[in-house]
């Protein structure tokens, strides 16, 4: 298989060194109101996102309130003055013969190297802590033995043209900024920021507004008109759909010599709010240190919890990169929206790591609560569909956070609803979720199914009020243990023996009304049509149900069920969510149905779902067929090289055996629970270390292939290390120094 890249020693950049993968590698840089979505050759969408939920994109052609189609939009042109040639040094669309291209994905930062005809490039971004705002770097160095004449051309593309009345807008240089401002004047618009900004630390000769002039009325973006003559035009516009922004640096380089350019490229709403950001970032001192304290708080979170399996890339993304891909998710929940099902998960996985950031959210998702316990599936924008599974995920998260930091206060703030003006404290909250899963069930004791549970594509099955999930109930009766354990622990204890036998008759329902000859069905539909049956036309046992019922403890027959799993949902790229896939819609089920075989929810390997699997596997100890399933999921997978997934980062799903065309093609990476369900699979299940109300609990299930594994672990105030020696049934623990033996399960 060719080699497409390496982790730095330290797990904390990625070098990718093929730069035409089957699929676009992906980074993203942010902070809590400006994203950056970037690709090998660092282009991609940026927007700016507002507690309203206005998006306000940048770099980019599309609607200023929806994310717009990823364009060339971020470009280093460089061009030899002496023989009148011209390449794009972080993108190379002609195919030139480089010399070196390569792109070092980091830990907050993206840096585009490159090398040809004696320049060598690098093109460096990254988002600082505040601002809707992006920071570059462009060095330019010549390597050769004689005096190049060079001329740099820094290129952003923008979306203000999209902004409605564009008779108002217009872009012009401003001398203050060494660079370009576009901006639209006109009444009633939807976002107060109407400026787009790219300022530079270095005075540049000429500057451009308009790809009518830039990339020319009739040229290409490869070869734009403007870089092929050599200069810009340095004229304003107005009136524009194709406004960019551009700059010309010219340069005659010493054989050695290097150059540095800083560039701020941003939206703003003001021209004064313009030039504060322009002086504080103005330097390549202050780039460097601006990055290096990002880098530094990145790093040092990820310190509170490291693991050496071994297995080096399971190690680089344990220590790191899934960090990175959940913390995408709790500030920014699947970039698309946020949602509550979505950060409460998050939520759930980040607590080791950084609870503070678990705290703030979950206060967050609260506010996003009905006042009958039901939550917003989305929020930014709006989603109304009436999901019921938002509650469930609320008890593994407070719970989590408990355990974790012990912060029992948290129990008493207060929280306001969604559809009221009444507030009430985050206990209940819990209360209030927790029995509208429990007192809202059908004919058959079963959860009612409404809009759909966390199989978002099943969304019609109860649509009418009648249809039960399974999966929903399962879900519930894990939940209900949790709460439980809490209401204990609080010396609520009436509370949790109320709780424990609503959730028991829950669960009885379960195995008597749920129960298709050797696994469990999916749901019963608002037409009393069983979904997962084998009387089922299609799509006749899923995923889910098996491995909750295993993970809520409602059945003895564990072992059996994931057998089950093995023999009928396994594939070379894992485990599928549901076979056979529907090959017919059916209005009475969903938008799954509807869907091409294999993608989706429609019989894709669904990795969140197939993290379900791997902690179900290690509930029961089933080690190897947990690392089975983890190293397929994985990027890597020796039986999926052609995946395209990128190696730093878990992807959605892998498009299922049964799909015609794309079988194995990985589709969503970075933006996917399945970040969170794996980082905790192997920290918690499979490692073992889980955070309890009295300490840390160890209960590892090991595969063989890893022999001994090394942890360091922050709990509350103190830092253990931990060896793991795994002696086949036997493992043998070092705690700080003190050794134990336990068997395997125990």
């Amino acid at each position: 298989m060719k080699k497409q890249g390496y982790f730095s020693s330290d797990f904390t950049t990625y070098t990718i060194t093929d730069m035409f993968p089957p699929r676009p590698w992906y980074n993203f840089l942010w902070n809590k109101n400006f994203i950056a979505q970037l690709d090998q050759f660092g282009m991609g969408n940026s927007w700016h996102y507002s507690d309203s939920g206005i998006r306000s994109n940048h770099n980019c052609n599309g609607s200023q309130s929806d994310l717009c189609t990823i364009t060339d939009n971020r470009i280093i042109f460089i061009r030899d003055n002496d023989n009148e040639t011209q390449w794009a040094a972080n993108r190379n669309y002609n195919s030139l013969p480089f010399e070196e291209f390569k792109t070092v994905v980091g830990l907050g930062f993206s840096e585009i190297i490159s090398k040809y005809s004696g320049i060598k490039t690098s093109f460096k971004i990254f988002v600082p802590e505040d601002g809707s705002y992006e920071c570059w770097q462009i060095k330019i160095k010549n390597c050769s033995d004689k005096i190049k004449n060079i001329s740099c051309f820094p290129y952003a593309n923008s979306s203000l043209g999209s902004l409605p009345h564009a008779a108002c807008s217009h872009g012009f240089f401003a001398e203050e900024l060494n660079g370009v401002i576009l901006e639209n004047n006109g009444p009633n618009l939807h976002t107060k920021l109407t400026k787009t900004f790219f300022a530079s630390d270095v005075k540049p000769v000429n500057f451009e507004t308009t790809n009518r002039r830039f990339r020319g009325v009739y040229g290409t973006i490869a070869n734009p008109d403007a870089v092929v003559d050599g200069n810009l035009s340095s004229k304003g516009t107005s009136f524009d759909w194709q406004m960019i922004t551009a700059l010309q640096f010219d340069y005659l380089l010493k054989p050695g010599e290097e150059k540095i350019i800083n560039i701020i490229s941003g939206i703003a709403e003001s021209l004064d709010e313009i030039s504060k950001i322009k002086i504080k970032y103005s330097s390549s001192e202050i780039f460097k240190f601006e990055l290096d304290k990002i880098l530094k708080n990145n790093i040092e979170t990820s310190q509170n919890v490291v693991v050496l399996t071994g297995d080096k890339h399971v190690d680089a993304l344990a220590n790191y990169w899934l960090k990175r891909q959940i913390s995408l998710g709790k500030t920014w929940g699947r970039v698309y929206g946020k949602g509550f099902r979505d950060i409460m998960q998050d939520c759930t996985a980040v607590v080791s790591f950084d609870p503070a950031a678990a705290k703030e959210n979950m206060i967050s998702c609260f506010e996003h609560q009905y006042e009958n316990g039901n939550t917003l599936r989305q929020w930014n924008p709006t989603w109304k569909h009436p999901y019921r599974d938002g509650a469930v995920w609320i008890f593994p998260a407070v719970t989590g956070y408990l355990k974790e930091t012990g912060d029992f206060d948290f129990l008493n703030v207060k929280v306001g609803f969604l559809d009221s003006d009444k507030s009430d404290t985050i206990l209940n909250h819990c209360f209030k979720g927790m029995y509208f899963l429990l007192d809202n069930l059908g004919e058959n004791g079963l959860c009612l199914w409404g809009g759909g549970d966390w199989n978002d594509s099943l969304d019609a099955a109860g649509i009418e009020g009648k249809g039960e999930s399974v999966w929903l109930s399962e879900a519930t009766v894990f939940s209900a243990k949790l709460f439980a354990e809490l209401l204990t622990r609080i010396n609520r204890k009436d509370d949790a023996d109320i709780v424990l036998k609503k959730a028991d008759e829950l669960a009885n329902s379960i195995t008597k009304n749920a129960w298709d000859k050797d696994h469990f069905l999916m749901g019963i539909n608002d037409k009393n049509e069983k979904i997962g049956s084998y009387d089922s036309d299609e799509a006749k046992i899923f995923l889910n149900t098996q491995t909750w019922a295993v993970l809520a403890g409602i059945t003895d027959t564990g072992n059996d069920l994931l057998d089950l799993v093995e023999k009928e949902l396994q594939s070379p790229f894992g485990v599928v969510l549901a076979k056979p896939a529907f090959s017919k819609g059916n209005k009475n089920i969903g938008l799954a149905t509807f869907m091409d075989k294999g993608c989706c929810e429609n019989g894709s390997v669904y990795n969140h779902g197939v993290a379900f699997k791997i902690a179900a596997d290690c509930k029961l100890g089933r080690s190897e067929q947990a690392y089975k399933s983890l190293k397929k999921l994985l990027p890597g997978n020796p039986e999926n090289p052609d995946s395209g997934v990128e190696p730093y980062v878990v992807v959605n799903q892998y498009l299922g055996l049964e799909n015609p065309y794309r079988a194995g093609e990985a589709n969503g990476t970075w933006i996917t629970g399945t970040a969170g369900w794996t980082y905790r699979c192997i920290t918690e299940y499979m490692i073992g270390i889980q955070a309890d109300y009295d300490g840390l609990k160890i209960k590892p299930c090991l595969p063989a292939a890893w022999k001994e594994v090394n942890i360091t672990r922050q709990f509350r105030d103190r830092v253990y290390k931990i060896k793991i020696i795994n002696k086949g049934k036997i493992y043998k623990i070092k705690i700080n120094e003190k050794e134990v033996e336990i068997e395997c399960g125990s």
